[in-house]
């Protein structure tokens, strides 16, 4: 089984006081989002200076969730040589860098910087939930949901200030090269989580046939995969739309910033209230929330920041739903980096393609009420997924 310890193996779990850890993980989760919500908000000053297209401009921000995707299966491979509080350090010090070469002068350092944030962000998302629930397996909840309000915090933060850095700095390379800055903090307050630790892996060899034997393994997949379309498709061009419709760049980006606001409540309840009464009804709830703020923004583009909230709320649930399920769908704490790597390698693949294929129909229909039908067939995916992953299942032999 991957990631099964000897007694020698395993790494003293109180190397460092549990309040430091927990700081750590806070601040190491605040650098997941940034690199996409604090995107959005700049994109159509980005695109008149580089002279992009909408899909390309939405291809800058898939390479993170082609990132996410790709190397998420990989991540487990590396704690096999290093521990996870290792490879996390070095994973963020690695977005860090690429936060800088995203304000470089060309296009092509902006992707290389895009491809290292990316890449920095897909390895931790696997690690650190698996690492939340190996070292708090009493609070595994409360925990999940301390993290998932860290992740959305770092959304909100960003877009709130995109535009306002922007202005302060003279550029968008100023903008988002802050983020340099916010990783620095979160290699600092990890360094307590991996002091007094072993820092060479547990040498297990991955046994990938274990976690697909789990039959919940597929529909925990595909719900991460399309609640995550949603929400990264909106999230990098919603601004856009708005500005379309006549509002400027800084409302738009405060408004992106309310959506992200929004989220934190729900993304300290989901896993609390999931545990006590169930993800499926939760779900159904934050499916229909979605549906409704998407409606609304094609039929009523009047009333942006009721859609906004109702949007909010609704993704604010499903990405730490989708959290919970794969924790609690695991069937031992050492498969949980597997299902943790195989949901979010394949369904932020899936997620990748959101972006570029709403840039895409509207570089196609010159509107944007195809892209929102898109994401509304999508939304319906969500529900169908998050169903299908939340049905009663006997662990197979």
């Amino acid at each position: 089984m991957v990631g099964e310890m000897t007694s020698a193996d395993r790494p003293s779990r109180r190397a460092a006081p549990p309040a430091l850890l927990v700081l750590g993980v806070v601040l190491v989760a605040l650098n997941l989002r940034p690199a996409i919500a604090g995107f959005g908000p700049l994109l159509p000053q980005l695109q008149s200076e580089l002279h992009l297209s909408a899909a390309t401009a939405g291809l800058l921000t898939t390479i993170p969730l082609l990132c996410w995707g790709l190397l998420a299966l990989l991540a487990p491979l590396l704690t096999r040589r290093w521990s996870s509080e290792t490879v996390i350090l070095a994973m963020v010090a690695v977005l860090g860098v690429g936060a800088l070469l995203r304000a470089g002068p060309t296009l092509g350092v902006i992707l290389l910087g895009t491809v290292l944030v990316g890449s920095g962000i897909a390895v931790v998302n696997v690690l650190l939930p698996s690492l939340v629930r190996r070292d708090f397996p009493a609070r595994v909840g409360p925990m999940l949901g301390v993290y998932t309000l860290a992740v959305v915090g770092g959304a909100a933060l960003a877009s709130a200030v995109a535009v306002p850095l922007q202005t302060v700095g003279g550029s968008w390379r100023a903008s988002l090269g802050t983020w340099a800055g916010v990783a620095l903090l979160g290699v600092l307050g990890w360094l307590p989580a991996v002091r007094g630790r072993p820092h060479r892996g547990v040498g297990a060899v991955p046994v990938w046939r274990d976690v697909f034997r789990n039959p919940a393994a597929w529909p925990v997949t595909l719900f991460m995969g399309t609640q995550s379309l949603v929400f990264f498709t909106w999230l990098a061009w919603l601004p856009r739309v708005w500005h379309d419709q006549g509002l400027s760049a800084g409302v738009a980006g405060s408004l992106l910033s309310v959506g992200n606001v929004v989220q934190l409540p729900f993304a300290l309840l989901m896993p609390i209230l999931a545990g006590r009464w169930g993800a499926r009804p939760l779900i159904v709830v934050a499916a229909a929330l979605d549906l409704i703020g998407l409606l609304g923004l094609l039929l009523a583009p009047a009333q942006p920041l009721v859609w906004t909230l109702l949007l909010g709320a609704g993704c604010g649930s499903t990405f730490p739903l989708a959290l919970y399920l794969m924790a609690v769908r695991a069937h031992t704490p050492a498969q949980a980096p597997q299902l943790s790597a195989l949901a979010q390698g394949v369904g932020y693949s899936l997620a990748a393609t959101g972006p570029v294929a709403f840039g895409a129909l509207h570089d196609r229909t010159g509107g944007w009420n195809a892209p929102l039908w898109f994401l509304i067939v999508v939304t319906g995916l969500v529900l169908v997924t998050g169903l299908w992953a939340t049905r009663p299942a006997r662990r197979a032999a």
